[in-house]
């Protein structure tokens, strides 16, 4: 019996192994459309902005935070491993929390 208990539990781990590595990602959402769509059915998610150009980003600090004085800075992708990616410019990291000064500064570097 327990020879065939082994065998059952052999094989279906050798399934689900395969079923693993066939999967297939279907769904390509940005971090933030994802925090949109979880905002807007009441998921408690921190405030942020999209933005695609330097003025934007003078907008968004002006009106959306401000007073702050620190801020996260991130670049969207839809693969994994951002934080440790390098631009084409020589600019490294797609993660940054800096002061509110020096915003314009980074998010010129994520080109």
């Amino acid at each position: 019996m327990r020879g065939l208990l082994n065998k059952l539990v052999s094989r279906s781990l050798s399934v689900a192994g395969k079923w693993q590595q066939q999967q297939l990602r279907r769904l390509n959402v940005h971090e933030y459309q994802g925090a949109d769509l979880m905002g807007k059915y009441g998921v408690n998610v921190p405030k942020g902005v999209a933005v695609s150009s330097v003025d934007e980003v003078k907008k968004a600090i002006q009106d959306v935070f401000p007073g702050e004085n620190e801020l996260v800075v991130k670049s969207q992708i839809l693969a994994g491993g951002r934080g440790l990616g390098t631009f084409k410019s020589g600019f490294r990291g797609g993660v940054h929390i800096v002061k509110a000064d020096q915003v314009e500064d980074i998010a010129d570097g994520l080109v």
